[in-house]
């Protein structure tokens, strides 16, 4: 795919090379001159140190709803410790964040800190998506007894890559995380999805599912990995975990390259700074997160409203000049040149130290605030 890609576009050895490192392969088919541009544009200003852009967000997360059903002991919304107000986006306001993103868009992620199938405008808004030929990822627990038209119009929304969580192969070691879920009912959900996308003759959505290492569950990864091909689905894989290092260490497995190599021992690579160190972050440059009334963090892990970056809507969906607010410039600046500081906010306070001890947290969850 990448040689053809190479071939259509007309690109050179290396920017294919960038493209088939930095894009998921999903997102190829996606791809076009306007978002090639625009990305290989937004790869050498960062790697040049721009702090002012020309280039485009590319990548994306906009949350249909910051609520959920299961109520996972290393999230803030399943400890109910956020302090953001809890809602549904509206789909017209959906439509016009995604008109706003000006064919720019090469991966688009529709989950934060919720359960994105509660918004029942799910497949709607994917199927607005497909019209835009955006590609689109979405991460699910799928432990919702969901009605079957809901599940066969979510199937056939036109989604690319659908992420479902199965943290346990009993429901006694599934429940230790995902309190609240139903094993049972999640792999009812996944033969469904399955059936429906083979009786429909889809290649999409590509299923992936996912069993996130902890100590409670690392002695069923290997029963796991084998459960290709009787669950029906497109990929199997183990992730890592993320916690608070002050107070949930014991989550983490004892299996080391299960374990990131910026907490204690750990020895999974990272995009995250080790401490005393500082390797620049992607974000500040790919893109941000418009969380279910528009108002912007800068990141995923950020869950607390006083470190927002502005609100799209604010700014009259105008990307650009929020791309280049104080806030951006600001992050950027504290990879680049930190006298451009204008003023200091999350990202100058993370320093892309994500896993670092000395971060403040939303009550005992990963996320972190100011």
């Amino acid at each position: 795919m990448i040689d053809k890609i190479k071939n259509t576009f007309g690109l050179s050895d290396q920017e294919s090379k960038i493209i088939s490192k930095e894009i998921s392969s999903h997102a190829f088919i996606n791809l076009t001159k306007k978002k090639i541009d625009n990305f290989l544009l937004s790869h050498n200003e960062k790697n040049d140190g721009k702090i002012n852009l020309k280039s485009y967000p590319y990548y994306m997360v906009i949350e249909p709803t910051n609520s959920c059903n299961l109520g996972c002991p290393l999230c803030p919304t399943g400890l109910k410790a956020s302090s953001r107000k809890k809602g549904l986006m509206k789909p017209d306001n959906f439509f016009k964040l995604i008109d706003s993103l000006n064919g720019y868009c090469i991966e688009l992620a529709l989950q934060n800190w919720g359960e994105p199938t509660i918004n029942k405008n799910l497949p709607a808004m994917l199927n607005y998506c497909k019209e835009n030929n955006i590609y689109t990822v979405l991460s699910t627990n799928l432990s919702i007894k969901h009605k079957d038209d809901y599940l066969e119009k979510l199937t056939s929304s036109g989604l690319s890559f659908l992420h479902v969580d199965l943290d346990g192969l009993d429901q006694q070691t599934y429940e230790k995380y995902r309190i609240k879920g139903n094993l049972n009912l999640v792999l009812e959900n996944i033969e469904k999805i399955t059936q429906i996308k083979k009786r429909l003759g889809l290649k999409t959505p590509y299923i992936h599912c996912s069993m996130l290492a902890m100590s409670h569950n690392e002695h069923q990864i290997s029963e796991f990995l084998s459960m290709k091909d009787k669950l029906g689905v497109d990929e199997i894989v183990v992730d890592k975990i993320q916690v608070n290092p002050n107070l949930s260490s014991q989550w983490l497995p004892k299996e080391k390259r299960y374990v990131y190599e910026s907490y204690e021992d750990g020895k999974a690579s990272t995009k995250s700074s080790l401490p005393n160190s500082l390797k620049k972050c992607d974000w500040p440059w790919s893109g941000f997160v418009i969380n279910w009334d528009a108002s912007v963090s800068p990141c995923c892990i950020v869950d607390d409203p006083k470190s927002d970056f502005g609100n799209l809507f604010d700014y009259n969906l105008k990307i650009q000049d929020l791309w280049n607010n104080d806030f951006f410039i600001s992050s950027r600046a504290e990879f680049v040149d930190r006298s451009k500081i204008i003023n200091n906010n999350i990202c100058n306070v993370c320093k892309n130290q994500t896993h670092n001890s000395k971060l403040n947290r939303v009550g005992d969850s990963f996320a972190i605030k100011l």
